[in-house]
């Protein structure tokens, strides 16, 4: 029996990796049937609820995950750093300075040494590199060169030396996550190529023109432009209620879900409407109590009061 908590793992797994344009919640539901084995149709509504928890987590953050998890792994290099120079780290057993070389060669977790493509090894200016320590460069290049666009600080803007490697004007931190995986490969691999005539630098080249188009579709998509496919898909433009375009006060009779929700926490955030002793708690004005008729809310509980105001959202 497959558990709620493995449903939603695996449905965040896809979700992030997937074109939100063209992914619906029913071939979500569908790609977890089929890995789970299970009729899934009963759980349309969780399903539903749990990709609108998604989006809206996406919009929260706002940035937040990728530089804890950025100092998270600086933390456990730190603590390999420590256990190489013989220094205690509790009842953990810690091996000598070389020894821990050597695991980080083989496989060890995080800080193992992969070889880099072309690019990268012209951005780092070294062949080899922990992807940590991959990840921590270019966050601070990143910093230093004050490329995070102050109106949505998940968006990289790229000059020169990160267009060369990403091969588009804007990414998303998590697009770029992804996108730097194809420039680190398995230490002493196939995938790095002999030198830069090789012919495995063809393949590099389409996967590059892919991403500048993901990269392309996704600014579109963080405009509320929709892109790729605009009559489906999880961010396709939904009809709105009167009384939630009467809110946003712009005129649009339909949005994508996302959209409104990131339109509504910059209002709750404009308007300091979060509780100063609980920030999840959400305190209405007399906009927001006209909108969702109630006087305070769960900041989470956002996706479920719009609900009522997207007409034909559940087909």
């Amino acid at each position: 029996m497959v558990s709620d908590s493995e449903l939603v793992n695996r449905l965040r797994e896809f979700l992030s990796t997937s074109d939100l344009n063209t992914t619906t919640t029913a071939s979500v539901r569908r790609q977890l049937e089929q890995e789970f084995g299970i009729d899934l149709r009963d759980k349309k509504a969780f399903i539903r609820e749990q990709v609108d928890l998604f989006l809206e987590s996406q919009e929260q953050n706002d940035g937040k995950d990728e530089e804890e998890q950025v100092e998270v792994e600086e933390e456990e290099e730190d603590d390999d750093d420590e256990a190489s120079n013989g220094k205690s780290g509790g009842s953990r057993k810690r091996g000598s300075k070389e020894e821990n070389k050597e695991v980080k060669k083989k496989g060890g977790g995080f800080t193992k040494l992969c070889t880099l493509s072309p690019q990268l090894q012209k951005f780092t200016g070294v062949p080899e590199l922990a992807r940590t320590e991959v990840v921590k460069q270019i966050w601070k290049y990143i910093r230093e060169h004050e490329l995070q666009d102050p109106a949505n600080r998940r968006n990289i803007r790229c000059d020169g030396a990160l267009l060369e490697l990403f091969d588009v004007d804007m990414i998303d931190m998590f697009q770029m996550n992804k996108a730097l995986a194809k420039h680190i490969w398995p230490l002493n691999s196939d995938c790095a190529p002999v030198s830069s005539s090789t012919p495995k630098e063809k393949p590099q080249k389409k996967k590059r023109e892919k991403d500048k188009e993901e990269g392309k579709r996704k600014e579109k998509r963080q405009k509320g432009e929709g892109g790729g496919n605009s009559n489906s898909g999880i961010l396709a433009p939904i009809p709105l209620s009167e009384s939630l375009v009467k809110f946003l006060g712009t005129g649009e009779n339909a949005l994508a879900r996302s959209v409104v929700v990131k339109r509504i926490w910059d209002y709750i955030k404009l308007n300091n409407l979060q509780d100063p002793s609980d920030k999840r708690t959400i305190l209405c004005d007399e906009k927001l109590k006209e909108l969702f008729d109630v006087d305070t809310f769960n900041g989470f509980g956002v996706s479920k009061l719009l609900s009522t105001h997207f007409i034909k959202a559940q087909r």
